[in-house]
Protein backbone atom coordinates (compact mmCIF):
# COMPACT_ATOMS: atom_id res chain seq x y z
CA UNK A 1 0.00 0.00 0.00
CA UNK A 2 1.02 3.77 -0.82
CA UNK A 3 -0.18 6.37 1.50
CA UNK A 4 0.88 10.30 0.61
CA UNK A 5 0.86 12.74 3.83
CA UNK A 6 0.55 15.91 3.78
CA UNK A 7 2.04 17.66 7.08
CA UNK A 8 2.77 21.35 7.58
CA UNK A 9 3.40 21.90 11.02
CA UNK A 10 5.56 20.41 13.44
CA UNK A 11 2.99 19.18 16.06
CA UNK A 12 1.61 17.49 13.33
CA UNK A 13 4.37 15.61 12.68
CA UNK A 14 4.72 14.44 16.07
CA UNK A 15 1.11 12.82 16.12
CA UNK A 16 1.72 11.47 12.75
CA UNK A 17 5.34 9.92 14.15
CA UNK A 18 3.52 8.62 17.26
CA UNK A 19 1.21 6.80 15.32
CA UNK A 20 2.60 5.42 12.36
CA UNK A 21 6.29 4.54 13.67
CA UNK A 22 5.11 0.63 14.25
CA UNK A 23 2.87 0.17 11.28
CA UNK A 24 4.23 -2.15 8.68
CA UNK A 25 3.04 -2.60 5.05
CA UNK A 26 2.70 0.81 3.83
CA UNK A 27 5.42 3.11 1.98
CA UNK A 28 4.57 6.52 2.84
CA UNK A 29 5.64 9.42 1.20
CA UNK A 30 5.12 13.36 1.55
CA UNK A 31 6.12 16.24 3.07
CA UNK A 32 8.25 15.08 6.05
CA UNK A 33 10.93 15.87 8.92
CA UNK A 34 13.77 14.52 10.25
CA UNK A 35 11.88 12.16 12.40
CA UNK A 36 9.54 11.44 9.58
CA UNK A 37 12.11 10.08 7.80
CA UNK A 38 13.72 8.18 10.42
CA UNK A 39 10.75 5.60 10.11
CA UNK A 40 10.98 5.67 6.57
CA UNK A 41 8.88 8.27 5.17
CA UNK A 42 10.34 9.00 1.43
CA UNK A 43 9.88 13.09 1.14
CA UNK A 44 9.06 14.88 -1.82
CA UNK A 45 9.67 18.26 0.31
CA UNK A 46 10.24 19.48 4.16
CA UNK A 47 7.98 20.60 6.41
CA UNK A 48 10.10 23.80 6.42
CA UNK A 49 9.87 24.92 3.26
CA UNK A 50 6.33 25.39 3.22
CA UNK A 51 6.17 27.05 7.41
CA UNK A 52 5.81 30.89 6.31
CA UNK A 53 3.86 33.48 8.55
CA UNK A 54 2.38 36.59 6.58
CA UNK A 55 1.44 37.11 3.32
CA UNK A 56 5.02 39.19 2.35
CA UNK A 57 6.77 35.94 3.66
CA UNK A 58 5.38 33.54 1.87
CA UNK A 59 5.41 35.55 -1.88
CA UNK A 60 8.95 33.89 -2.30
CA UNK A 61 7.53 30.66 -1.71
CA UNK A 62 4.66 30.78 -4.30
CA UNK A 63 7.05 29.22 -7.48
CA UNK A 64 8.11 26.78 -5.32
CA UNK A 65 4.65 25.99 -3.68
CA UNK A 66 2.84 25.60 -7.48
CA UNK A 67 5.73 23.60 -8.24
CA UNK A 68 5.06 20.66 -5.26
CA UNK A 69 2.08 21.07 -5.80
CA UNK A 70 2.06 19.66 -9.59
CA UNK A 71 4.57 17.35 -8.31
CA UNK A 72 2.25 15.65 -5.98
CA UNK A 73 -0.45 15.50 -8.46
CA UNK A 74 1.14 13.40 -10.46
CA UNK A 75 2.00 11.02 -7.97
CA UNK A 76 -1.73 10.74 -7.38
CA UNK A 77 -2.56 7.85 -9.09
CA UNK A 78 0.22 5.82 -8.00
CA UNK A 79 -1.30 6.20 -4.12
CA UNK A 80 -4.03 4.43 -2.57
CA UNK A 81 -4.59 7.24 -0.26
CA UNK A 82 -3.56 10.61 0.99
CA UNK A 83 -3.83 11.70 4.40
CA UNK A 84 -4.41 15.54 4.56
CA UNK A 85 -2.62 17.36 8.07
CA UNK A 86 -4.26 20.79 9.27
CA UNK A 87 -2.71 23.15 7.34
CA UNK A 88 -5.56 24.60 5.10
CA UNK A 89 -3.76 26.98 3.05
CA UNK A 90 -1.61 24.49 1.20
CA UNK A 91 -3.91 21.21 2.00
CA UNK A 92 -7.26 22.44 0.20
CA UNK A 93 -5.30 23.55 -2.35
CA UNK A 94 -4.14 20.36 -3.20
CA UNK A 95 -7.08 18.52 -2.24
CA UNK A 96 -8.96 20.05 -5.08
CA UNK A 97 -5.63 18.95 -7.44
CA UNK A 98 -5.83 15.34 -6.36
CA UNK A 99 -9.37 14.54 -5.06
CA UNK A 100 -10.29 12.74 -8.67
CA UNK A 101 -7.00 11.01 -9.09
CA UNK A 102 -7.08 9.33 -5.56
CA UNK A 103 -9.11 6.42 -4.47
CA UNK A 104 -9.34 7.65 -0.89
CA UNK A 105 -8.81 11.05 1.12
CA UNK A 106 -8.33 10.98 5.05
CA UNK A 107 -8.35 14.66 6.63
CA UNK A 108 -6.14 14.57 10.02
CA UNK A 109 -6.61 17.59 12.16
CA UNK A 110 -9.80 19.93 11.37
CA UNK A 111 -8.41 22.92 10.42
CA UNK A 112 -9.88 25.67 12.86
CA UNK A 113 -13.46 25.99 10.71
CA UNK A 114 -15.46 26.52 13.85
CA UNK A 115 -13.71 29.57 14.59
CA UNK A 116 -13.34 31.28 10.93
CA UNK A 117 -13.55 30.40 7.46
CA UNK A 118 -16.50 28.23 7.86
CA UNK A 119 -16.63 27.62 4.17
CA UNK A 120 -13.93 25.78 4.26
CA UNK A 121 -15.84 22.87 6.31
CA UNK A 122 -18.20 22.59 3.12
CA UNK A 123 -15.58 22.02 0.97
CA UNK A 124 -13.64 19.39 3.39
CA UNK A 125 -17.21 18.15 3.31
CA UNK A 126 -18.07 17.31 -0.46
CA UNK A 127 -13.79 16.19 -1.14
CA UNK A 128 -13.00 14.05 1.66
CA UNK A 129 -13.69 10.59 2.42
CA UNK A 130 -12.94 10.52 6.51
CA UNK A 131 -12.33 13.51 8.78
CA UNK A 132 -10.34 12.38 11.69
CA UNK A 133 -10.53 15.10 14.39
CA UNK A 134 -8.76 15.51 17.57
CA UNK A 135 -11.37 17.98 19.49
CA UNK A 136 -14.67 16.18 20.82
CA UNK A 137 -17.08 19.07 19.78
CA UNK A 138 -16.20 19.15 15.89
CA UNK A 139 -17.59 15.92 15.37
CA UNK A 140 -21.18 18.20 16.28
CA UNK A 141 -20.04 20.85 14.33
CA UNK A 142 -19.49 18.67 10.96
CA UNK A 143 -23.02 17.40 11.67
CA UNK A 144 -24.20 20.19 9.74
CA UNK A 145 -22.00 19.01 6.71
CA UNK A 146 -23.45 15.71 6.67
CA UNK A 147 -23.29 13.69 3.14
CA UNK A 148 -23.50 10.58 2.25
CA UNK A 149 -19.78 9.05 1.88
CA UNK A 150 -18.39 11.48 4.83
CA UNK A 151 -17.73 10.29 8.35
CA UNK A 152 -16.44 11.83 11.03
CA UNK A 153 -14.67 10.34 13.67
CA UNK A 154 -13.58 11.23 17.08
CA UNK A 155 -10.93 8.69 19.36
CA UNK A 156 -9.15 10.78 21.34
CA UNK A 157 -6.21 13.58 21.47
CA UNK A 158 -2.91 12.46 20.99
CA UNK A 159 -1.62 14.77 23.27
CA UNK A 160 -3.10 12.76 26.17
CA UNK A 161 -0.46 10.60 25.96
CA UNK A 162 2.24 12.67 24.74
CA UNK A 163 2.25 15.19 26.69
CA UNK A 164 4.23 14.31 30.32
CA UNK A 165 7.44 15.36 31.89
CA UNK A 166 9.69 13.09 31.35
CA UNK A 167 12.33 14.31 34.61
CA UNK A 168 11.38 13.94 37.99
CA UNK A 169 10.39 16.70 40.14
CA UNK A 170 13.67 16.47 42.44
CA UNK A 171 15.56 16.83 39.10
CA UNK A 172 13.81 20.04 38.15
CA UNK A 173 13.68 21.87 41.04
CA UNK A 174 17.71 21.11 41.09
CA UNK A 175 17.88 23.00 37.66
CA UNK A 176 15.04 25.52 39.32
CA UNK A 177 17.32 26.66 42.13
CA UNK A 178 14.01 26.59 44.85
CA UNK A 179 11.06 24.50 45.60
CA UNK A 180 8.72 27.06 43.64
CA UNK A 181 9.14 28.86 40.55
CA UNK A 182 7.10 30.86 38.41
CA UNK A 183 7.25 29.38 34.42
CA UNK A 184 6.46 31.94 31.36
CA UNK A 185 6.29 30.59 27.96
CA UNK A 186 6.28 33.46 25.73
CA UNK A 187 5.23 31.71 22.57
CA UNK A 188 7.43 29.73 19.75
CA UNK A 189 7.47 31.94 16.85
CA UNK A 190 9.90 34.46 16.46
CA UNK A 191 6.82 37.04 16.07
CA UNK A 192 5.23 36.27 19.24
CA UNK A 193 8.53 36.36 21.44
CA UNK A 194 9.15 39.67 19.63
CA UNK A 195 5.52 40.79 20.77
CA UNK A 196 5.50 39.08 24.36
CA UNK A 197 8.61 39.30 25.61
CA UNK A 198 8.59 44.04 26.33
CA UNK A 199 5.09 42.74 27.71
CA UNK A 200 6.35 40.31 30.09
CA UNK A 201 9.07 42.71 31.30
CA UNK A 202 6.41 44.93 32.45
CA UNK A 203 4.36 42.43 33.78
CA UNK A 204 7.21 40.98 35.95
CA UNK A 205 8.32 44.69 37.00
CA UNK A 206 4.71 45.03 38.36
CA UNK A 207 5.08 41.32 40.24
CA UNK A 208 8.63 41.73 41.53
CA UNK A 209 8.84 38.13 41.57
CA UNK A 210 10.48 36.54 44.96
CA UNK A 211 10.62 32.74 43.17
CA UNK A 212 12.89 31.85 40.40
CA UNK A 213 11.13 32.27 36.98
CA UNK A 214 12.06 29.88 34.81
CA UNK A 215 11.62 30.05 30.67
CA UNK A 216 11.72 27.42 28.75
CA UNK A 217 12.69 28.31 24.71
CA UNK A 218 14.79 27.67 22.00
CA UNK A 219 18.15 28.07 21.42
CA UNK A 220 17.89 30.53 18.29
CA UNK A 221 15.71 32.82 21.05
CA UNK A 222 18.16 32.53 23.67
CA UNK A 223 19.99 35.94 23.67
CA UNK A 224 17.08 37.96 21.92
CA UNK A 225 15.02 37.27 25.72
CA UNK A 226 18.69 37.02 27.71
CA UNK A 227 19.08 40.72 26.77
CA UNK A 228 15.28 41.49 27.29
CA UNK A 229 15.32 40.36 30.74
CA UNK A 230 18.84 41.14 32.12
CA UNK A 231 17.95 42.48 35.92
CA UNK A 232 15.18 39.79 36.93
CA UNK A 233 15.60 37.06 38.54
CA UNK A 234 14.68 34.65 35.26
CA UNK A 235 16.76 31.24 34.19
CA UNK A 236 16.35 30.32 30.32
CA UNK A 237 16.37 26.79 29.79
CA UNK A 238 16.92 25.07 26.24
CA UNK A 239 16.80 21.57 25.68
CA UNK A 240 21.08 22.26 26.12
CA UNK A 241 19.88 22.56 29.78
CA UNK A 242 16.98 20.06 30.17
CA UNK A 243 15.39 17.63 28.56
CA UNK A 244 11.59 18.60 26.83
CA UNK A 245 12.33 21.95 29.14
CA UNK A 246 8.37 23.19 28.87
CA UNK A 247 7.05 20.11 29.75
CA UNK A 248 9.13 19.47 32.63
CA UNK A 249 9.06 23.13 33.51
CA UNK A 250 5.32 23.51 33.35
CA UNK A 251 4.55 20.10 35.23
CA UNK A 252 6.18 21.19 38.44
CA UNK A 253 5.30 25.21 38.06
CA UNK A 254 4.16 26.76 41.21
CA UNK A 255 2.38 28.65 38.52
CA UNK A 256 2.74 29.67 34.82
CA UNK A 257 1.77 32.07 32.19
CA UNK A 258 1.46 31.30 28.83
CA UNK A 259 1.10 32.17 25.26
CA UNK A 260 -2.28 31.33 23.96
CA UNK A 261 -1.36 28.06 21.80
CA UNK A 262 -0.80 24.58 22.22
CA UNK A 263 0.78 24.89 25.16
CA UNK A 264 -2.20 26.18 26.83
CA UNK A 265 -3.59 22.57 26.35
CA UNK A 266 -0.51 20.85 27.49
CA UNK A 267 -0.20 23.12 29.93
CA UNK A 268 -3.81 21.53 31.14
CA UNK A 269 -2.60 17.96 30.32
CA UNK A 270 0.07 18.72 32.72
CA UNK A 271 -2.41 19.59 35.54
CA UNK A 272 -0.07 23.38 35.83
CA UNK A 273 -2.28 26.37 36.96
CA UNK A 274 -1.85 28.82 34.39
CA UNK A 275 -3.11 32.32 32.89
CA UNK A 276 -3.83 32.82 28.99
CA UNK A 277 -2.22 36.03 27.49
CA UNK A 278 -1.77 37.20 23.99
CA UNK A 279 -0.96 40.61 22.30
CA UNK A 280 -1.32 41.02 18.14
CA UNK A 281 -1.03 44.23 16.38
CA UNK A 282 -3.86 46.56 17.20
CA UNK A 283 -5.75 46.22 13.40
CA UNK A 284 -5.45 42.02 13.65
CA UNK A 285 -6.74 42.22 16.49
CA UNK A 286 -10.60 44.56 15.71
CA UNK A 287 -10.14 42.53 12.61
CA UNK A 288 -9.92 39.18 14.04
CA UNK A 289 -12.87 40.07 16.74
CA UNK A 290 -15.15 40.93 13.40
CA UNK A 291 -14.34 37.44 11.64
CA UNK A 292 -13.68 34.74 14.87
CA UNK A 293 -17.04 33.20 15.81
CA UNK A 294 -15.77 31.45 18.97
CA UNK A 295 -15.62 33.31 22.84
CA UNK A 296 -12.55 31.58 24.11
CA UNK A 297 -8.94 31.45 22.55
CA UNK A 298 -7.84 28.94 25.00
CA UNK A 299 -8.28 25.51 24.00
CA UNK A 300 -9.28 24.14 27.78
CA UNK A 301 -12.29 26.49 27.46
CA UNK A 302 -13.14 25.85 24.18
CA UNK A 303 -13.08 21.80 25.10
CA UNK A 304 -14.88 22.34 28.19
CA UNK A 305 -16.99 24.95 26.49
CA UNK A 306 -16.87 27.44 29.73
CA UNK A 307 -13.89 29.30 31.08
CA UNK A 308 -11.36 27.61 33.48
CA UNK A 309 -8.73 29.15 32.47
CA UNK A 310 -8.45 33.13 32.47
CA UNK A 311 -7.59 35.01 28.98
CA UNK A 312 -5.95 38.34 28.96
CA UNK A 313 -6.11 38.99 25.39
CA UNK A 314 -4.69 42.45 24.28
CA UNK A 315 -4.84 43.27 27.99
CA UNK A 316 -2.48 45.17 29.97
CA UNK A 317 0.58 43.89 31.60
CA UNK A 318 -0.90 45.26 35.17
CA UNK A 319 -4.16 43.41 34.48
CA UNK A 320 -1.78 39.98 34.20
CA UNK A 321 0.26 40.92 37.10
CA UNK A 322 -3.47 41.67 39.52
CA UNK A 323 -4.69 38.57 38.09
CA UNK A 324 -1.41 36.54 38.92
CA UNK A 325 -1.27 37.91 42.14
CA UNK A 326 -4.27 37.10 43.27
CA UNK A 327 -4.06 33.46 42.46
CA UNK A 328 -0.84 33.30 43.90
CA UNK A 329 -3.08 34.84 47.19
CA UNK A 330 -5.79 31.79 46.90
CA UNK A 331 -4.52 28.67 46.53
CA UNK A 332 -8.23 27.30 46.22
CA UNK A 333 -8.40 29.16 42.95
CA UNK A 334 -5.03 26.98 42.10
CA UNK A 335 -7.23 24.01 43.22
CA UNK A 336 -10.68 24.68 41.35
CA UNK A 337 -8.91 24.77 38.26
CA UNK A 338 -7.30 21.57 38.58
CA UNK A 339 -10.40 20.02 39.44
CA UNK A 340 -10.92 21.08 35.42
CA UNK A 341 -8.00 19.35 34.53
CA UNK A 342 -9.02 15.96 35.34
CA UNK A 343 -12.33 16.69 33.24
CA UNK A 344 -10.92 17.80 30.66
CA UNK A 345 -8.83 14.21 30.20
CA UNK A 346 -12.21 12.23 30.17
CA UNK A 347 -13.66 14.60 27.58
CA UNK A 348 -10.66 14.41 25.41
CA UNK A 349 -10.73 10.42 25.15
CA UNK A 350 -8.57 9.45 28.36
CA UNK A 351 -4.97 7.46 27.67
CA UNK A 352 -4.20 5.35 24.98
CA UNK A 353 -5.03 7.69 22.49
CA UNK A 354 -2.48 6.67 20.07
CA UNK A 355 -3.14 3.16 20.02
CA UNK A 356 -6.57 4.12 19.37
CA UNK A 357 -5.53 6.73 16.29
CA UNK A 358 -3.42 3.58 14.80
CA UNK A 359 -6.18 1.17 14.83
CA UNK A 360 -8.31 3.75 13.23
CA UNK A 361 -5.95 4.40 10.63
CA UNK A 362 -5.29 0.99 9.85
CA UNK A 363 -9.14 0.62 9.35
CA UNK A 364 -9.89 3.76 7.49
CA UNK A 365 -6.95 2.54 4.98
CA UNK A 366 -7.46 -1.13 4.73
CA UNK A 367 -11.20 -1.05 4.62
Amino acid sequence: MKVFLSVGERSASNYVYHIFKDIAGVEFYGITDERLESIGFKSLAKIEDLSVVGIVEAVPKVPFVYGLWKRIEKMAPEMDAFILCDAPAFNLPLLKRIRKKVKKVIYFISPQVWAWKEGRAKLISRMVDHMVVILPFEVDFYKRYAREGFFVHFVGHPLIDLTKPSLEEKEVKAVAGGEKYLALLPGSRWSEIKRHAPYLVKVLECLKPKLPVLIPTFESFRDYLQAQFNGFPVKLLTTKDMENPSYNLMAYADFTLLASGTAELEASLLGAPHLVFYRVNPITYLIGRLLVKVKHVALTNLILQREVIPELVQKSPEKLCRLAKKFEENPELKKEMEKSFKELREVLGGESAIQRLRELFLKLLYQ
